[in-house]
């Protein structure tokens, strides 16, 4: 399994596009590194995908249109493992930075120190602390 037909594949799965601000395509984000490091897993369901197209190299030459009809074939006839494949490209897609920039989500971790709030609307709680507790005080009993 070569390292440009799980390109081939996970850039099928995700294109891209060419909005504004554009979403990257898979490779383009990053995304092989996680299918690669499941290789062995997802050897089964990538080989069938180049099967279905005639080998690796037809998969590879294929235009769009049969590459994705080459999907098809294999996520109905190995639904289980293709949703594996699937799960794996999606999570790392969604966490890679270039798709977060895109999306016009922050990249760094929340945490230490956290995502910038708005300040906070002491008008939100006014209800809640003009209303009587909602418990018992035991050390007035």
């Amino acid at each position: 399994m070569r390292p440009e037909l799980v390109g081939a594949v996970v850039d099928t799965l995700l294109p891209g596009d060419g909005g504004s601000p554009a979403l990257p395509s898979a490779t383009a984000a990053g995304v092989t590194a996680r299918v690669e490091a499941g290789r062995e897993a997802h050897r089964p369901v990538i080989e069938e995908i180049a099967r279905a197209a005639g080998g690796e190299d037809a998969f590879l030459a294929a235009g769009a249109a049969r590459r994705a009809d080459a999907l098809r074939q294999v996520e109905a006839a190995m639904p289980d493992v293709f949703a594996a494949l699937l799960l794996a490209v999606v999570e790392e897609y969604y966490d890679a930075d270039a798709v977060l920039l895109a999306m016009g989500w922050p990249v760094e971790p929340p945490q230490p120190n956290g995502h910038p709030l708005p300040a906070f609307d002491e008008a939100l709680v006014e209800k809640v602390r003009k209303r009587a507790p909602m418990w018992r005080d035991p050390r007035e009993s």
